[in-house]
């Protein structure tokens, strides 16, 4: 008589779905590499600036716009606004820290710092009193007269390094109250820079005895993400200045943008 083998009983599978999804996100994680950037508060809005009634958290659109860009990397990105714009830069050069978020590009930086594709692009003015206008044909003519600046700015693009200025003007504010005073003859900086103080609310532009005018040979600056020559956030960028178009062409940055500086355009 023919006797049928039973079958050996089906293994089942008993580990939990749940227990699998917090494997996979814990080998995301780990997957995901810790990185630093550091940038200036005093950018103020909409570009950066400390969170009010929590001095020790960053917002503002570099916040909003790199941090979910890095993240598509594979970088979990921590923000450093604790540094003066000039030691901030230091530390990217010796590695200490691995990206500053906003730096305009120069010859002196470019020999230690590689620079993205710039993701945002200004218009360069020189600013005076409208009592002592100055006939500026070129950026070697703002040499003739005294200038002041802001502490750690790069006024490369202008022709003007540290010794043809008085940078001691910690914000934009301070430098137009400088001029007004009469303790020097101009500042230069983009319009839009000043157009977006206090986020347009004040018009600055417009304010009583200030003067502006375009300076002709002067080459558009731009901001940069930028890190230390042959390190390892260098070699990011490529993928970061990928990540950037993208977002720009979903419409990201433009979301961003508008969330922190309203109708201000980009």
């Amino acid at each position: 008589m023919m006797t049928h083998r039973s079958r050996p009983p089906r293994r089942r599978w008993t580990r939990p779905l749940a227990a699998l999804l917090g494997l996979a996100a814990m080998a995301a994680t780990a997957q995901a590499k810790p990185m630093t950037a550091c940038g200036e508060p005093g950018l103020g809005p909409p570009w950066l600036y400390r969170t009010p009634g929590q001095p020790q958290q960053l917002s503002g659109f570099l916040v909003d716009l790199w941090t979910p860009l890095f993240a598509k990397l594979g970088v979990e990105l921590t923000l450093i606004g604790n540094l003066p714009f000039k030691r901030c830069l230091r530390a990217v050069e010796s590695g200490e820290i691995d990206f500053a978020l906003a730096a305009y590009r120069d010859d002196e930086r470019a020999r230690t710092l590689a620079f993205s594709a710039p993701y945002k692009t200004f218009t360069p003015q020189v600013f005076y009193r409208a009592a002592k206008p100055l006939q500026v044909a070129g950026r070697a003519d703002l040499k003739r007269w005294r200038g002041c600046g802001k502490n750690g700015a790069s006024y490369a693009h202008y022709g003007l390094g540290p010794g043809d200025l008085d940078q001691g003007a910690r914000n934009d504010q301070q430098l137009i109250d400088k001029l007004l005073v009469g303790r020097c003859d101009y500042f230069v900086e983009e319009l839009e820079v000043i157009a977006q103080l206090e986020l347009g609310k004040v018009d600055h532009l417009a304010t009583p005895g200030l003067a502006h005018a375009p300076v002709p040979d002067v080459p558009a600056p731009a901001f940069h993400v930028v890190a230390a020559r042959g390190s390892a956030a260098a070699e990011l960028l490529p993928r970061l200045d990928a990540a950037f178009t993208e977002a720009l062409r979903k419409g990201e940055v433009a979301r961003h943008w508008r969330r922190h500086a309203g109708q201000l355009p980009y």
